[in-house]
């Protein structure tokens, strides 16, 4: 008896490790020689857009409990065998990278685990994402789409629907940050709930941008630390280099701190930047302001950085 040979995407230590553990069929506990598989296209969110703004996001990984035992983290799109048969519980929590590093992946602790009972049958294969799933008594369709967890705190979104932005230039920038113009721009980020999009342009003469939130206030927001998870949620699309990060402001200075670069693309993007670690670092800290910054590139013109949908969030205190 031979093992099905399988393809699918699968993150590297991940598959190192699930090699080893179904390298040999004699491994099959409950006397199953063959595995049931699970096929997992993609993942979706959901959100109230007015409490948690857009449902833009980068949802790249599947980690997978199978009868709440860890089974892997899958890269979408995956197919992958299970040890199981029958009605099982599979519980997936959506993964990220964090900061938009494909080496640093993760769980994103935001988003709710999709948790449903799947009939398993050995040797085939079920599609999350299409097929109808055991619920109680019934057989129903069902999609992988996940939510937001109810006890978070968006502390600040910005979506550039509204013409007063809560964005703008330091004292050292040269430029504003404006709204792409006219609306349903080809260049803004387009949705239903979208149609404008926050734009920095730099030339020879401004070439150098620095926006921010409570710009000249001493009103920031007030961030929990010792270790609680705050991240910056946001999409862009640029042909410039920038960097977003915070100012931390202390009783006698206020200290600007980069936490991560956008590369250029010339596609929308989402990015979620952990601003953990720095967060709870600033032991000093009295509140905290979000910035995004560029200095223009020598062989581009007319350099255009374009973000949209931010929020940045914790979980309620």
């Amino acid at each position: 008896m031979s093992c099905k040979i399988l393809r699918f995407s699968v993150l590297t230590f991940v598959f190192l490790f699930t090699a080893f553990l179904f390298g040999s069929c004699q491994k099959f506990s409950d006397d199953q020689t063959v595995p049931a598989y699970i096929r997992i296209d993609s993942i979706s969110l959901s959100t109230n857009y007015e409490e948690q703004g857009a449902p833009s996001h980068n949802i790249t990984d599947a980690w997978v409990y199978i009868n709440n035992e860890s089974v892997g983290a899958y890269e979408l799109p995956a197919v992958f065998p299970v040890l199981a048969k029958g009605i099982t519980s599979v519980r997936i929590d959506p993964g990220i990278k964090l900061n938009g590093i494909a080496a640093l992946r993760s769980p994103y602790p935001f988003y709710k685990p999709i948790i449903q009972d799947v009939d398993l049958v050995e040797g085939e294969e079920v599609n999350l994402n299409k097929d109808t799933l055991f619920m109680g008594d019934d057989y129903v369709l069902y999609t992988m789409m996940t939510t937001y967890y109810d006890n978070l705190k968006f502390v600040w979104m910005e979506d550039f629907e509204d013409p007063s932005l809560s964005l703008d230039s330091t004292s050292k920038s040269l430029i504003d940050i404006t709204r792409t113009e006219p609306a349903n721009s080809p260049e803004a980020f387009l949705a239903s709930y979208s149609k404008y999009s926050g734009l920095m342009v730099l030339n020879e003469e401004k070439y150098l941008v620095d926006v921010a939130t409570n710009v000249g206030n001493d009103d920031g927001f007030v961030l929990p630390q010792v270790g609680e998870f705050v991240f910056l949620e946001f999409d862009f699309k640029n042909d410039n280099y920038f960097t977003t990060g915070f100012y931390a402001r202390e009783l006698s200075q206020i200290i600007q701190h980069p936490v991560t670069n956008m590369n250029p693309s010339s596609e929308w993007k989402k990015i979620y930047v952990n601003l953990t670690p720095g967060v709870s670092a600033q032991v000093g800290a009295i509140d905290f302001n979000i910035f995004f910054g560029a200095l223009k590139e020598f062989s581009i013109d007319e350099p255009r950085i374009l973000i949209d949908n931010i929020k940045l969030i914790h979980r309620k205190q």
